[in-house]
């Protein structure tokens, strides 16, 4: 009993030590500075309010998918079916109001196989709105609810149970659609993807908020504190009397309707849902993210996140602006990111280093 409350206590002062300062913070607010100031040199119109405008609207789907990843990561595990679950949630809100809302015109069948539609224009499009929001909502939870049972009660390794759920996922938005995307959501719909408030995109205020309620969820609740025990020692945190089960399901679960939001605004900014969105790139890009912010079981800043994301946007943007037209420019952006991720390695390698010296 002594040495699990030693052991109790010995975590209890690392993960206060290892909050206490955070310099993974400091050298991604350098990066972010040297970015900004050398794309504001080498292109005009960078410090811009369209520019800055375009980044908010396209920031907010990566930067949630990475908040989902980031709470995965932080209990030792991994969700690689953020995406897939934000592709399903999507899916399914637009084929559930194409059953109870069909086409205006159901006459030409070739036509709604080739495209599925449903009314624009008339009726209550307040309806169809909710709809999209609460069927994303329902399907991140109960995504959430399968990647933690397999996890959490049935101990599948997570890359394993998460892998097949995203396979899962993407099967079911594939036989729904026939491959096919789904369009003619209601025009009111693109309020949440495309518009702004005094200026600012909704998108980003959106991911600005989870971000808000991610930090405080973390920092300021019993649930955050008993995440970062389970990450940091599983074994230490059920001798402490803490449910790791009911922790890992619950944080899949959160990590589900983080995804599913991202779903949302994704299909209100496209004014669409497909299976294969984002599938190709948004994974990799939210692993990236967790990496650049320095995420570790039982250990992560969800600044650092906010941060890493940012920085990732500008490297995005920038290049593309000062190498618009230029042949080979995405290699750029590719070499740019690599790069960045061996900086974050050697820094983090020698931290370490002088660490274990002390």
């Amino acid at each position: 009993m002594k040495k699990t409350t030693n052991k109790i206590i010995t975590l209890l002062n690392d993960i206060k030590e290892k909050s206490a300062f955070d310099g993974q913070m400091v050298l991604l607010v350098g990066i972010f500075t040297v970015l900004m100031v050398f794309f504001t040199i080498m292109e005009d119109g960078f410090m811009t309010e369209r520019t800055f405008s375009s980044m908010g609207f396209q920031i907010a789907e990566i930067g949630l998918l990475a908040l989902a990843m980031m709470v995965s990561i932080l209990i030792g595990g991994i969700n690689l079916s953020i995406n897939a679950t934000a592709n399903l949630g999507a899916v399914l809100a637009g084929y559930f109001l194409f059953k109870v809302f069909p086409p205006v015109d159901t006459g030409e069948i070739a036509q709604i196989f080739t495209q599925i539609n449903f009314p624009a224009e008339g009726g209550n499009t307040t309806i169809y709105i909710l709809i999209d929001i609460l069927i994303p909502i329902l399907v991140g939870i109960l995504t959430g609810v399968i990647n933690g049972y397999l996890v959490g009660y049935l101990s599948v390794p997570a890359i394993l149970a998460t892998l097949a759920s995203l396979s899962l996922f993407t099967g079911i938005s594939t036989g729904l659609t026939k491959g096919r995307t789904i369009t003619g959501f209601p025009p009111n719909f693109e309020l949440i993807g495309a518009k702004t408030i005094s200026g600012i995109p909704i998108p980003f205020i959106i991911f600005l908020v989870m971000t808000v309620v991610t930090y405080f969820l973390l920092n300021h609740t019993t649930l955050g504190f008993k995440m970062k025990m389970l990450g940091t020692n599983p074994t230490a945190s059920e001798f402490s009397g803490i449910n790791n089960r009911a922790v890992i399901m619950q944080t899949y679960i959160y990590s589900g309707i983080l995804s599913a939001i991202a779903g949302i605004i994704v299909m209100s900014r496209t004014m669409s849902a497909a299976y294969e969105y984002g599938s190709k790139t948004y994974l990799l890009f939210s692993i990236l993210i967790a990496v650049l912010a320095g995420m570790t079981p039982g250990f992560g800043n969800v600044i650092n996140v906010f941060i890493s994301v940012l920085i990732l946007q500008i490297l995005s943007t920038g290049f593309h602006m000062v190498l618009l037209g230029v042949r080979g420019s995405s290699f750029f952006k590719d070499f740019s990111w690599g790069i960045l991720l061996i900086i974050i390695f050697i820094f983090n390698y020698f931290v370490r280093g002088r660490k274990a010296q002390e």
